[in-house]
């Protein structure tokens, strides 16, 4: 039945995209200064995600830094979004959720799930696929 092998064709390659997309996600790459006073890690996107500094104090203060200045990104995304494309746009909620997931507000932890289940119909993983982004109504 040619119906068959295109849904199995596509759900094969929907979980390889989903398992492909878990290990980037799980990338970080680290580097150390020659002299070894400083080292960064940078994740698949490039991020920094750690700073290692001789001087521990002013690492943990420019990490601080930098999850404070990533966590208004998502903000001012939503107001450029609105004034160019709209609230309709179905991609501007995509978007938003997904900065969002990047750059949490600066106290809160990465919202990252600990696994992906493959394979699975119903890998909903419960976020909210479209939210109220404000804007005309």
């Amino acid at each position: 039945m040619p119906g068959a092998d295109w849904e199995r064709q596509i759900e094969s390659t929907a979980a390889a995209y989903r398992q492909m997309n878990e290990r980037v996600r799980q990338i970080l790459v680290t580097e150390t200064a020659p002299d070894g006073s400083v080292q960064v890690t940078v994740s698949a996107a490039g991020v920094l995600t750690d700073l290692r500094l001789s001087d521990r104090g002013l690492a943990e203060q420019i990490m601080a830094c930098v999850r404070k200045a990533q966590a208004r990104i998502p903000d001012l995304m939503r107001t450029a979004m609105l004034e160019t494309v709209g609230p309709q746009d179905t991609n501007t909620h995509l978007v938003l959720a997904s900065a969002r997931e990047r750059f949490p507000v600066a106290d809160s932890p990465p919202n990252r799930p600990d696994r992906v289940v493959v394979g699975d119909k119903d890998d909903w993983d419960e976020r909210p696929v479209l939210e109220d982004i404000g804007g005309p109504t």
